[in-house]
Formats: structure tokens, C-alpha cells, sequence
């Protein structure tokens, strides 16, 4: 009995997700840093491993003291649930190793450091996915599903603790839900299992969420069951979540940051900041997004080209319903954070808080590609390249290290001052772009001069970072490679470099068995 061509089909869609999902995390792995140290990292670290210990109050640091005198986390718990059984595998290790307790706080971050990579290699393989489902032909939903991974942040954020892939993930599955909804089975608990991932990682995801809920206007009242309920869910788990913290549902932990008093920036120059600006423009960290108009306009063109309930209802394709999810969540976050007084989410590499929106933005370039001629595909992958290029200074040399060199860090000015890294934001000559490749140029420089960082590890170790003062200057001149660190401090020998050989072997590997998988899906039905 043979398979049919629908199920050959959707076979072979699963195997170029599961080898590019592969081929991601490996990658990911490679490059990764194996450090938590900013102190939201390190905080929600922290919450993780309070979680195995039966609480969730927290060491002080980026926290809100609560009403019985201890310190809790400002941020919600999803990311910190995410971790726990790898925090928890790292702790039992550390403890089966005698490590001392600074040895084994550095070995339990290590391992939470990875975690990202898994989170963005499973989103790149839902992208691609969702790509084809929507309609989108093989070569142009994994040339999109590359660029999301290696030509945009999500890269250097894969390779962080902070919450933003999860998010980006929790957004793509409510928008890909939301858009199929009607047209796929159990596309509706995809929209709900998104929504919830997204809300419970960060309250102020919800706006963002019924955004990409939009494609759901028009469908059946009974289509928005499993959505709600997932939305539901999540604000009952913040809260549960902030009983526990503070007594009470209504304090979130961001303290005046969650009200209006908070939103004082004038909307133009957010606006400029978060798309244009040198230090935190979307136009220069991720140049392949500003395709993403052009292939939104030719979704919403397919307006009731296909048969059903939904295009019947007037509301269009599942790719029209799509495009109208992206362009309400992207609306809702530009307006959310453009106003917000912290819009450009120091310290981070490029504008943090839209990361969560890559995804959606990047299934607009796809589309820019569908039946595209030679010229468009010359223009993506130049400026394909071009997002790689960036990514490559920002992976190689860690933001904080960057932000130290540049006189950004440790802050000489409150947060809320106007002109608070106002060079670094505004002033092209301190772009970060370029610092993070000028120190890449010295630093790789160095290495090969046989003049890499040498770590002491000794007293004095910094509660937050993990490492002592000395040894933070030392590491200006490192390479944010774990395998790097990890000779820097005298540790294992040439074993980390021969397993990050090894580690490169597999990619390489995966990426073979990728473009094979991809050759025989494209030759499907």
C-alpha cells in the first residue's frame, strides 16, 4: 500500500524541519557563549533555581522587594520554567562533580546558556513549517527560515538567557494558528498554545498576542475557544505568580514601569529609534526585514481566492489573514515600546523588544520571494549577507564587553535621562554595529598573535557576572565562544576545542542531509 502524495508531502516537510532544526541548534551550540551574566539572565537563573527549591523569592539584584522582606524577580516565570530540568540536570552534575560553589554556579549557568539555541532551532523549524502550510514553495520558506535564524538577532539572543525567542516563538505559533484556523486540523490549539507561551513569558506580550490573533476575526465563534482559553490561562498563571511574589494579582513586579508614568518618550523618536536609529535600528540589524512590506502587499492581495467558510466570510486566504495578524502586532509593539521611557531595552544587542516580531516580519520577505524574479532573489540575498555580517560581530564579541569598551557601562546616567547612551543610540560614529567589529578585528587579531585573555578565577568574584574585576577587563580582549572561555581559564585542556570541531562536523553534516531533504520535498506534489 502506498503513500499518498498529500503524505508524502507532509513527510518531507517534516524532514527538512527536522534537519534544519538540526543544523540550527548545532550551529547555535558552536557559537554560543556559555554565560549568563546580564541581570536579567542572571535573575531569572536565579528563579529557576529557587523553583527547585520550593520558592520563588531570589538573591537582590534586578528585583522588587515584596511585603515579607524578600526579593523577587521582576519578571514573569515562563522562561525560568522552560530551564528547569536543564538547571536542575546542571545542578546534579555540579554537585556529582564536588565542584566548589563559584565553580558550580559557573557550570549551572554553562548550561542554562543553551537553552535559547534549542528554543530558536525548534522556531526556525515551526517557521519553516508554517511557511509551507501557508502556501509558500520550499526554497523560499527555507531561505526564510535562514535568514530569521542567522541573518537577524534571534541569532546573537540564541545564544542569551533573556526571554525574547521564547517569545518570538509563543507569537509565531498564535499567528500561524490563528491564520489556518479553519483551513488545517487543530490549527486553533496551535493559536492557543502560542498565546499562552507568549502572555505567560511576558504580560506585555498580550497586545502583541491578540494581534496576531486577528486572522480569527471573521471565523466561527467556536474557532476563538481554544485561543481563549489559553490566553486565560496565562494571566491566571501571572496571577498565581504574583500572589506568590507580592500578595496581590495586581503587582507585577515592574513597579512604575508597568504604568503610564512609564511612557514619557515623544512616539517620533521611538519610532526613529526602533526602525532607523544607528545604534538600534531595524533598517541595520536586520536590513532582509524591510523586504517584509512588499511580500505583506502581495499577501493581502489574495483576497477569497480559495474556497471554505472563512474566504467565503470575506476576510480572505489563510495568507491575507496572516498578513493582517502581522501588520496589527507590529502596530501594537512599534506603538507599545516607540512611547515606552527604556525603548531601546538596554543593555542588549540592536531593538530587543522587537525580536519577538522577527518571525512574522520574516514571512513577509518570504512572500517577497514567491515567484520571484532574478533580480529579487540577487536583492535577499544581498541583504541576506549583509544581516550575517552584522550577526557576526554581535555573536563573536558579547554586548556587555562591547558596551564596557564603548563608556556605556557602567551607566553615568539614570535611566530616564533624555540622553541616556544618546551617542550610542543616535550618533552613527559610536555605532555599536562597528564597535562590535572593531574590537572582533582586534580581538581575533590578538589570538592569532598567540595574545588571547588569560583568567585567574581567583577571590573576588562579582556576585552578578561570576568573574572578578580583573578578569572582566581581561575579557574585553576575549572572543564570546564557550570553548574560547573555557581556555581563557586553563580549563580542559584542547578538549573544548576538539569537541566545538566536532560539534562543526555535525553542522556541516546536517547541512548536507538539509539540502538533500529540501531537493526531494521541493520534487513533491
Amino acid at each position: 500500500m502506498t503513500a499518498s502524495p498529500r503524505g508524502r508531502t507532509s513527510d518531507g516537510r517534516v524532514r527538512v524541519a527536522a534537519w534544519l532544526a538540526a543544523f540550527a541548534v548545532l550551529v547555535y551550540v558552536v557559537t554560543g557563549g556559555g554565560r549568563v551574566v546580564s541581570s536579567d539572565e542572571v535573575t531569572m537563573l536565579e528563579v529557576s533555581r529557587a523553583l527547585l527549591h520550593g520558592h520563588v523569592w531570589v538573591p537582590e539584584g534586578a528585583t522588587l522587594r515584596g511585603p515579607d522582606g524578600r526579593d523577587y524577580s521582576k519578571n514573569a516565570a515562563a522562561q525560568a520554567v522552560l530551564a528547569l530540568p536543564v538547571v536542575a540536570a546542571a545542578e546534579l552534575g555540579a554537585r556529582a562533580a564536588h565542584l566548589a560553589p563559584a565553580r558550580a554556579n559557573l557550570a549551572v549557568r554553562f548550561a542554562a546558556s543553551f537553552v535559547n539555541a534549542i528554543v530558536a532551532a525548534v522556531l526556525l523549524a515551526l517557521f519553516y513549517l508554517g511557511a509551507r502550510a501557508l502556501g509558500a514553495g520550499t526554497r523560499a520558506s527555507l531561505f526564510g527560515a535562514l535568514l530569521l535564524g542567522f541573518g537577524t538577532p534571534l541569532w546573537v539572543y540564541a545564544k542569551s538567557f533573556l526571554a525574547e525567542p521564547l517569545e518570538a516563538l509563543g507569537l509565531l505559533a498564535a499567528l500561524l494558528g490563528a491564520s489556518l484556523a479553519g483551513a488545517t486540523p487543530r490549527a486553533e490549539r496551535l493559536a492557543a498554545a502560542g498565546a499562552f507561551i507568549a502572555i505567560s513569558v511576558k504580560l506585555s506580550m498580550l497586545p502583541l498576542a491578540l494581534g496576531v490573533l486577528v486572522p480569527l476575526l471573521g471565523a466561527p465563534r467556536r474557532t476563538w475557544a481554544w485561543p481563549a482559553l489559553g490566553i486565560a490561562l496565562a494571566l491566571l498563571g501571572h496571577g498565581a505568580y504574583d500572589m506568590a511574589r507580592f500578595g496581590t494579582p495586581f503587582e507585577t513586579g515592574y513597579g512604575v514601569q508597568a504604568t503610564p508614568a512609564a511612557y514619557t518618550t515623544p512616539i517620533l523618536v521611538g519610532l526613529y529609534g526602533l526602525l532607523l536609529s544607528s545604534g538600534k535600528g531595524l533598517a541595520w540589524f536586520a536590513p532582509a526585514v524591510w523586504l517584509a512590506p512588499f511580500g505583506l502587499a502581495a499577501m493581502l492581495r489574495e483576497r477569497a481566492l480559495e474556497s471554505g467558510a472563512l474566504a467565503r466570510a470575506g476576510f480572505g486566504t489563510p495568507r491575507s489573514r496572516a498578513a493582517w495578524g502581522v501588520l496589527v502586532a507590529t502596530g501594537a509593539a512599534l506603538f507599545l515600546y516607540s512611547r515606552f521611557q527604556h525603548w531601546a531595552g538596554d543593555g542588549s544587542f540592536g531593538p530587543r523588544y522587537l525580536v519577538p516580531l522577527l518571525p512574522p516580519l520574516v514571512l513577509g520577505v518570504t512572500w517577497f520571494l514567491i515567484a520571484a524574479s532574478r533580480a529579487r532573489w540577487a536583492l535577499a540575498t544581498l541583504l541576506l549577507v549583509l544581516g550575517i555580517a552584522v550577526q557576526i560581530g554581535g555573536v563573536s564579541i558579547y554586548f556587555g564587553a562591547q558596551m564596557r569598551e564603548a563608556g556605556d557601562y557602567p551607566y553615568t546616567l539614570p535611566l530616564d535621562d533624555p540622553r541616556f547612551m544618546s551617542d550610542s543610540h543616535f550618533n552613527p560614529r559610536f555605532s555599536p554595529i562597528a564597535g562590535h567589529w572593531r574590537m572582533l578585528a582586534r580581538n581575533a587579531g590578538e589570538h592569532l598573535r598567540g595574545e588571547a585573555p588569560r583568567l585567574t578565577l581567583g577571590g573576588g568574584a562579582d556576585a552578578r557576572v561570576g568573574v572578578s574585576a580583573e578578569d572582566q577587563r581581561a575579557l574585553l580582549h576575549g572572543l564570546d565562544f564557550w570553548w574560547l572561555y573555557l581556555r581563557y581559564a586553563g580549563v580542559g585542556g584542547a578538549a573544548p576545542a576538539a569537541l566545538a570541531l566536532v560539534l562543526t562536523v555535525l553542522a556541516a553534516f546536517a547541512a548536507w542531509r538539509l539540502a538533500r531533504a529540501a531537493a526531494a520535498e521541493s520534487g513533491t506534489p
